[in-house]
């Protein structure tokens, strides 16, 4: 199992704690994704549970990423889908419809930084961790529909810097441009503010809190499926193909990559 799930009895109803535990980076493969997918479909089912919290146990990373290791040994012909996996599991979690929560308790880098930023609500340690959507430092164009929910949720100053800097936030200053609600300086306090919040939601009727998400989404759904082939064909592009794994194995073999 690439996360632990457990049950939490707050105030005004159930919640389900998913933890993820995919590896020493807690990176994301096609598998991982996939399960988390899965994780959140039978939670969007099940009416006894009211919302989740998507958190980690990792001393360093809440999530580094798609797994350099595993896209090195993808093979050319399902390099597309295992780099597109992150887009498709953005869609499922924005229309996720319950409030979703992150505890970025680590290093949020690219995909994890997707995945806190698909949450309704995002709570980050005030030190020890940064947040930073590192597509472009990879060699890969910063998916529309990322740029869109990044859109709707920052200062609008700051949308460069961030999609085309990859600049990397410590809690304070994810918080000041707006990619993060709120800052604790421990796990626990992290953890009072996601249970405050959702028992806050929970007063309210779960068919309202459905479509009212549904709207908030809208604008980074809405050209979804555009968005996803411009990624696909993006991929088809020689020196982005060509520059994205030397980014990876520049990674891995800790030295500085030689884009073309």
């Amino acid at each position: 199992m690439y996360f632990k799930r457990e049950s939490l009895n707050l105030s005004g109803g159930k919640a389900e704690l998913i933890t993820i535990q995919t590896n020493e980076q807690n990176s994301l493969t096609l598998a991982s994704m996939s399960q988390l997918t899965e994780i959140l479909s039978e939670i969007k089912k099940d009416d006894s549970l009211k919302g989740a919290i998507l958190t980690s146990e990792n001393p360093k990373f809440f999530s580094n990423g798609l797994d350099a290791e595993t896209l090195i040994n993808t093979p050319e012909d399902e390099l597309v889908e295992a780099v597109g996996g992150i887009c498709i599991l953005f869609g499922h979690m924005l229309r996720f419809d319950k409030p979703l929560v992150a505890e970025v308790t680590g290093h949020a880098m690219g995909g994890g930084a997707v995945m806190t930023m698909a949450c309704d609500y995002k709570y980050m340690l005030s030190t020890g961790c940064r947040i930073s959507f590192t597509e472009i430092g990879f060699g890969l164009p910063l998916p529309g529909m990322f740029v869109q929910k990044i859109q709707d949720a920052v200062n609008p100053t700051k949308v460069n810097e961030i999609c085309m800097e990859a600049t990397a936030y410590k809690g304070p200053e994810a918080k000041e441009v707006g990619m993060i609600d709120e800052v604790a300086s421990t796990k626990e306090e992290l953890r009072k503010l996601s249970t405050k919040r959702l028992e806050s939601v929970f007063k309210f009727p779960l068919s309202a809190v459905r479509f009212t998400k549904e709207n908030i989404n809208r604008s980074a759904l809405k050209d979804f499926d555009i968005h996803i082939k411009n990624s696909r064909d993006w991929l088809s592009v020689p020196d982005i193909r060509y520059n994205m794994l030397e980014a990876m194995k520049s990674l891995k073999e800790k030295r500085r990559p030689v884009f073309k």
